[in-house]
């Protein structure tokens, strides 16, 4: 019965809820045809309406439940409606970061600190290798006294091959690392030319594996003023393009990574935490003791939110970056990525998100995205698309960490004031398709949405991962609850303002 019912309410999905949708191929569940989406936007009559015409909406408030997919929803909910005469639809592609950018933000940001190559952090000297075998000798000796038998043999032979793997290593491992002996020339570089260059280099190994045919930088600081600077750029067309800076006192900050992404601020990120909230359970994360976690003395943040913003926006303007506005952000306990330091710890930061501005419409963050993986021929393939977005970390240092991720550049505006569906039209998809999205036979789900916003999102066609369109949407945001899991706070649900179709944040359409 219940996978009837779900057949069911996709069908009512595909051919009744979704308005001027007329056959199966412009349903909400299946890829969007962008030039039907186009031409809904340029409607105009006695049914069009206009932001304008929103701005009657300030709460929504239901409760939607199906006992039989074992799912309650509860809804209570300030509905966010940006204060613009329109919405439009804007072509936009994926935006290579510049060697001109690059040096606008070592002006900035490193200003006369000589940077030397990022990828010697990452060299593994004999005495870390030293260090590894004395480790993993250790665990063999304590494997004897809590194993026998076949199990026993099994855990001394991978040990013992490690221990052989890291003598080998040790053999050709250089004694130390001298920065100064490796001046960064602070352009960006083809990771394969890197590669080819110094093929046993590890880093460029890495960078090469995941960015065959892009770009990256990644310089550092000798730290001889107790500051370790680090500045990461990549053009990755499997995932995306970032740069990324990071002033630390403790360490280097771990930023060359490939994934692009933004910061977990909703409190379900075990590295970060609202200040004067407990710190979170890291037991799962970390293989760390907590009590180890010490908050960094010298790295203060007694400035207010107002006063970094301002330092925030006075950066964006000098780097003409004036399409950006705030969109969240607050006071903020971090546990740095420093994997080679002088101690553990946490730090106090303003976090502080920027997101594009349209027409006084922020994109919103979480609306968008894209993500694909399978095999290509004899290749494990995956690709991402995340959302554009600026952070900034800030205390009274200064700005600490600045990140540019998945930059976008606006090729036209392909609809100027589009024509939108009512909310009351926005609710009905909402209200049937947050129970079809969330069905589950085994799981018990509870959802409390307190949070409805008006904004763009990036949609783009199913084999494409470099132009798309930012469209209005309605994004519904709450907190999501299994029955075998805590809750986690997320995007419930984007729905098209357009067409009311829904967005799948993985498929990006």
């Amino acid at each position: 019965m219940k996978k009837s019912k779900i057949l069911a309410l996709i069908l009512l999905a595909a051919f009744g809820i979704s308005g001027c949708q007329k056959s199966p191929e412009s349903s909400i569940v299946v890829n969007k045809d962008f030039d039907k989406l186009i031409d809904e936007a340029k409607k105009t009559g006695e049914n069009s309406i206009s932001v304008e015409d929103m701005t009657q909406y300030d709460t929504y408030q239901t409760t939607i439940q199906d006992e039989s997919f074992g799912v309650t929803v509860n809804v209570d909910a300030k509905v966010d409606i940006p204060k613009t005469s329109q919405l439009s639809v804007l072509r936009v592609s994926q935006k290579a970061i510049s060697q001109e950018f690059l040096d606008a933000v070592k002006e900035k940001l490193i200003g006369g600190e000589t940077l030397y190559e990022g990828s010697m952090v990452n060299v593994r000297t004999k005495e870390k290798i030293e260090q590894e075998i004395l480790e993993t000798q250790a665990m063999l000796e304590d494997i004897q006294n809590r194993y026998q038998g076949e199990d026993l043999d099994t855990y001394q032979k991978e040990y013992q091959n490690l221990i052989e793997r890291l003598q080998e290593e040790y053999a050709v491992a250089p004694g130390e690392i001298t920065l100064e002996n490796y001046p960064s020339d602070g352009l960006l570089h083809s990771a394969a030319q890197l590669y080819e260059k110094d093929p046993n280099n590890e880093y460029y190994s890495w960078a090469y594996d995941l960015n065959p045919n892009g770009e990256i930088f990644y310089g550092v600081s000798d730290a001889d003023n107790s500051k370790y600077l680090s500045l990461y750029v990549q053009n990755n067309e499997n995932y995306g393009n970032c740069l990324r800076f990071r002033n630390s006192r403790h360490g280097y900050e771990f930023v060359s990574y490939a994934y692009v992404g933004g910061s977990n601020l909703t409190g379900d990120y075990p590295k970060i935490w609202k200040a004067g909230e407990e710190m979170p359970d890291l037991s799962s994360y970390m293989d760390v003791d907590a009590n180890l976690f010490k908050e960094y003395s010298d790295e203060a943040a007694t400035i207010s939110q107002e006063q970094a913003r301002e330092i925030a926006d006075a950066f964006l303007e000098e780097m003409g970056l004036t399409d950006f506005q705030y969109s969240e952000g607050g006071l903020y306990c971090e546990i740095p990525d420093i994997r080679e330091g002088t101690e553990i710890g946490y730090r106090k930061i303003y976090i502080l998100r920027y997101m594009r501005n349209i027409d006084n419409a922020s994109v919103l963050y979480g609306a968008s995205g894209k993500h694909s993986e399978g095999w290509s021929e004899e290749s494990y393939v995956k690709k991402d698309w995340s959302d554009e977005s600026i952070e900034f970390r800030i205390n009274d240092d200064g700005i600490i960490g600045f990140d540019y991720n998945g930059p976008l550049e606006v090729l036209e505006t392909v609809v100027e004031n589009a024509n939108l569906k009512t909310f009351d039209e926005i609710k009905g998809t909402f209200e049937t398709m947050v129970i079809m999205t969330n069905a589950d036979e085994e799981i018990k789900t509870t959802i409390d949405v307190d949070r409805v916003r008006l904004g763009y999102a990036r949609i783009s066609e199913a084999d494409r991962f470099d132009t798309g369109l930012l469209v209005p949407v309605w994004v519904f945001e709450g907190r999501k609850s299994y029955s075998y899991k805590e809750s986690s706070y997320d995007v419930i649900l984007t729905i098209n303002a357009i067409d009311g179709s829904v967005i799948d944040s993985e498929l990006g359409y």
